[in-house]
């Protein structure tokens, strides 16, 4: 029988569709087997039935430039392309079977080009391997359906005449496309089952090993993740081993998405290349776990040569492999990841590596107790099986072929092509440029991509837009405000005007035309005008309170407006704080220092709490930690939320209680816990209120309701890691002086099943001083946090009167009287889930006014340092000319914060040497105001004021740079780039409210 594999370069290539097929050649020696090289060298295989046939590459895509008929469709073009030079390869030959891998699409033109050119075939084969369109659909970059390409391969599994697949569960899923015949050939029939190998009996701890390509759909991230929630302690080394993927162009791979990951949590962790076949069984007989967790796989055949080998493995319930384990090898063990909550497999993998020895014993056991005697049909039989296709979707690609043949067959009889030898030399030529060109396409890509880069530099960018500044609000002011639809319009433009967009998804004319960052009063005035005739009063009272904060004074008289807003809207005391500001000048500080001694006073006790019901199911009277959990519709996700927390040690040790505080949420979160709690088997008490409440509300219940020392606070949009409760409690019990610690966390952004699609930001706090949470309050957390409870006994609880900044509130409220420190390891984890985020919103925005900006005041200084040294004013001016947020990777200043302190340092030591910088500080604040307000405009006054203020920047950078201490700023400089700092970083985004999409 002779087959031709209608595939490249089978012996040089090391995707799966190649091993596949090297291991059918091997394994089927009565079948002469042919197949195409292009880069394959001569004579590369040893196997004396398989048979090299050189490409010739007649066709080519640019042949179809102008063809414009209604059918077939352009997409069909390169499958026509391909199996049209692959039959021009074969001309005259004969074939019992041609074999085609469905990861390719040009099976659907594959009979009408062997006919064409005179190749004799008996069959059609699909051999089914995989969908690109699937891998394509699951990975990094694209996420997206292809509609063109998944008819390509509906078409090509109706049209051929056999199909056949190694994949029961591949198999069953294209029955649900078509109920062709298909046929299943045992993997058993082709894969070699390797020698079994007992591993090494040393005392060193296991390795873990992800092995395949890192598309996502292998799960990769999935492997990260997991290997980050293992103890350290229990494994050596972690290893990411296998080609990467890349996106269309190749500018992206995914080795960007892993790299990042991987930095962000376990830096130990490495990637390496693709090894040898004869290394990865040596891989294998290693004191080693190797994981295969993929979200979607047909079979996986590492997983199955991992397996047979006496390799514990773990493989991704996506993957069809498991179905074949469970259905023929019952006695083999391996460890099943559910790719919904890939957390529950974790019990199962750190029992393994405690028990690594016995493991596999017990999997050798397994293996040599097997049947591995294969079953069902040969490849032979399945190839003279009786053939099926869909003949009006054969007819239908013939028709098409027909159409393309004859028009390229044309095109070559016109013009040049018609000497003789001109062809063939196009085509050598083309052969030698096409790679020239893929390469001069990519270079050219890269410069495109660093024309954008000054772009990304916002204080080049700022520069370089200036000019246009004075056309686009031409533009604007000019737009109609007659209906709604005007002025959407209107705000729209706007918006565009002062935002600060992705660099990366946008023209290089879209960036020079908006996002401007200057003249931020004038920008956020008009925003409120426009917001304020679209009914949205609260958005307009936030942008004209912006301007008034930035200018720290009311030079347009919106205060009584902003101040009727607020009472009208229920921020009375917001209203109340705002007046103390920015009111008359003449006591300031004393009133914000009076609001500020209330609010403490008020919240010096907590309230006594009636409950709609209490179902507790504590069984000790106290506890070593305690996890205080709001919830308000938070159903469809507690169950997963409950389940990562149990993986928590000190839950599993019964040391740490879970409190739940229903708010009067109307949904079902009651049910969802009653029906998983009693399987998690955790100390718990789920109390409900009868109305709605805020969350510090919520908060202060559990606090009542607590029977440890130490608090975590946790919403089911956030997780800790397993051992993190433990490992800050040591931390606190250590040092009996320490009220708070923290570690770092992550942000990441999560579909709605909580499945990981990307990290967003690290908040790292590494370099960390307790005064840093006055300059950026990320600095002390919840997520990945615990703090003594005695806290609340001495200086009071949570603010219940906030909706979302009672949180930043607590924090100013107690820093001056207690002692935080961080633990250098990432400890929390947000999931951003793709509802909204009540926390982002207009409304925190002014709630920050009474929790966050009062403290910046003079009077919030007073109420922050009365009873601390000098010295700590001192040291943070410093930081205030050069921090970093915990968040950012740049230095970042706080100018309005410094003069402040500044001030206050004048009153309480005047012969501070720090305030050598003060007149710096004070002009640059000047200079930055008047750039956030250009009193007169025309087409180069912005450009001049913009570089006269960078003049003055620059000069005054010198000059603090001359005398710095880098000890007292964490080893940083200062570096005044004007939009690096804070009043550019905290509260400028845009608030976009609602547009009528009629």
């Amino acid at each position: 029988m002779k087959v031709l594999i209608a595939d490249f370069d089978l012996f040089k290539k090391t995707g799966g569709g190649q091993t596949f097929y090297r291991s059918l050649i091997k394994k089927n020696p009565e079948i002469d087997f042919y197949y195409i090289i292009k880069d394959e060298s001569l004579n590369t295989s040893c196997l004396h039935n398989s048979h090299q046939i050189p490409y010739k590459e007649i066709f080519n895509y640019g042949d179809f430039t102008n063809f414009f008929e209604a059918t077939p469709p352009k997409w069909v073009q390169s499958a026509f392309v391909q199996a049209s030079n692959i039959a021009a390869s074969c001309r005259d030959m004969e074939f019992d079977v041609v074999d085609v891998p469905d990861y390719e699409q040009w099976g659907m033109f594959l009979r009408s080009a062997l006919d064409h050119f005179h190749v004799k075939c008996g069959s059609i084969a699909l051999s089914m391997h995989g969908i690109i369109s699937k891998t394509l659909q699951l990975d990094w970059f694209e996420g997206k359906e292809n509609i063109p390409l998944s008819l390509q391969e509906k078409m090509q599994y109706q049209a051929v005449d056999i199909r056949y697949g190694i994949s029961k569960s591949y198999l069953d899923e294209w029955k649900e496309v078509d109920n062709l015949k298909s046929y299943y050939y045992n993997p058993l029939h082709f894969m070699a089952v390797p020698e079994i190998k007992s591993g090494s009996n040393s005392e060193s701890l296991p390795n873990l090993n992800f092995i395949g390509r890192t598309e996502k759909r292998k799960g990769p991230d999935i492997f990260v993740d997991l290997a980050w929630w293992i103890p350290r302690e229990k494994y050596s080394n972690a290893s990411i081993i296998g080609p990467h993927s890349y996106n269309y162009n190749r500018t992206q791979s995914s080795k960007d998405y892993l790299e990042k990951m991987i930095n962000n949590r376990d830096k130990n962790l490495r990637m390496y290349p693709s090894i040898p076949h004869s290394d990865l069984m040596k891989l294998f007989s290693s004191r080693s776990i190797t994981f295969v967790p993929s979200r979607y796989d047909t079979l996986n055949l590492v997983a199955l040569e991992s397996l047979f080998s006496g390799c514990p493995t773990v493989i991704g319930k996506g993957a069809g492999v498991c179905r074949f384990l469970e259905d023929n090898f019952p006695k083999i063990p391996f460890i099943k990841i559910d790719i919904d909550n890939i957390y529950d497999s974790l019990p199962e993998i750190i029992d393994l590596l405690n028990n690594y020895d016995d493991y596999r014993n017990k999997l050798i056991a397994g293996i040599r107790d097997s049947n591995f005697q294969s079953s069902g049909l040969l490849l032979s039989e399945i190839y003279g099986s009786s053939p099926v296709s869909n003949l009006e979707i054969r007819e239908e690609l013939n028709y098409w072929y027909s159409q393309l043949i004859n028009y390229w067959e044309s095109s070559q009889l016109n013009g040049s092509n018609k000497i003789p030898g001109l062809r063939l030399l196009k085509s050598k030529i083309r052969s030698n440029v096409k790679p020239i060109y893929q390469q001069i396409k990519h270079e050219a890509g890269k410069n495109k991509e660093l024309l954008k880069i000054p772009l990304s530099k916002v204080h080049n960018a700022q520069i370089l837009k200036t000019p246009k500044l004075v056309r686009r609000y031409k533009n604007i002011f000019n737009t109609l405000e007659l209906t709604q639809k005007d002025l959407d319009k209107k705000i729209q433009e706007s918006w565009k005007l002062a935002s600060d967009g992705d660099y990366r998804s946008e023209g290089i004319r879209d960036r020079l035309n908006n996002g401007y960052r200057i003249d931020r009063v004038r920008l956020w005035k008009g925003i409120a005008r426009i917001e304020s005739l679209r009914g949205n009063e609260l958005v307009a009272a936030t942008y004209k309170l912006r301007c008034i904060r930035l200018l720290d004074q009311d030079l347009f008289g919106d205060l009584p407006s902003i101040v009727r807003v607020l009472n009208d809207k229920g921020f009375t005391k917001e209203s109340e704080v705002i007046q103390a500001m920015y009111g008359t000048h003449e006591g300031r500080e004393d009133k914000c220092y009076d609001l500020l001694e209330q609010n403490r006073v008020s919240n010096l006790s907590n309230n006594k709490w009636n409950y709609e019901f209490v179902d507790d199911r504590r069984s000790k009277s106290t506890y070593r930690v305690s996890i205080i959990v709001s919830l308000y519709n938070a159903s469809s996700k507690l169950a997963f939320f409950l389940k990562t927390l149990k993986h928590q040690t000190l839950v599993q040790k019964g040391e740490a209680e879970v409190i739940l505080v229903d708010s009067g949420s109307p949904g079902d979160e009651y049910t969802v816990f009653k029906e998983i709690i009693e399987k998690l088997n955790i100390p718990v008490v789920y109390v409900r209120s009868k109305e709605r409440e805020t969350i510090q509300m919520a908060w202060n219940r559990g606090i009542d309701l607590s029977k440890a020392d130490f608090l975590s606070f946790l919403g089911v949009d956030e997780t800790i890691l397993p051992t993190c409760l433990e490992i800050l409690a040591n931390e606190l019990d250590k040092f009996s002086d320490l009220d708070w610690v923290t570690g770092h966390s992550l942000v990441t952004e999560v579909d709605s099943d909580c499945s990981w699609i990307k990290d967003i930001m690290p908040y790292y706090r590494k370099e960390y001083k307790q005064d840093l949470v006055y300059l950026e309050t990320c600095y002390l957390s919840w997520v990945g946090a615990l703090y003594r409870r005695s806290i609340h006994k001495r200086f009071g609880y949570y603010d219940s009167s906030f909706r979302g900044a009672g949180d930043t509130e607590f924090k100013s409220r107690v820093l001056p009287f207690i002692k935080s420190k961080i633990v250098d390891c990432t400890l929390g984890v947000f999931w951003n889930y793709p509802d909204e985020r009540t926390t982002q919103s207009p409304a925190i925005e002014i709630e920050d006014m009474r929790a966050w900006y009062i403290h910046r005041t003079l009077g919030g200084i007073r109420y922050a340092f009365a009873n601390r040294s000098t010295e700590d004013v001192e040291n943070l001016i410093y930081l205030c000319l050069c921090y970093r947020k915990s968040y950012c990777v740049h230095t970042s200043t706080d100018l309005e914060y410094a003069y402040n302190l500044c001030l206050y340092l004048k009153e309480i030591c005047p012969q501070s040497k720090v305030l050598k910088y003060f007149s710096g500080i004070e002009t640059l604040l000047k200079s930055y105001r008047s750039l956030d307000c250009l009193p007169s405009l025309s087409q180069w006054s912005p450009l001049k004021k913009i570089l006269e203020v960078r003049k003055v920047a620059a000069k005054i950078q010198k000059e603090h740079r001359s005398s710095w201490n880098k000890d007292l700023s964490l080893g940083l400089e200062p570096t005044y780039t004007i939009f690096n700092d804070n009043r550019h970083e905290q509260h400028s985004s845009l608030w976009f409210t609602s547009i009528n999409s009629n």
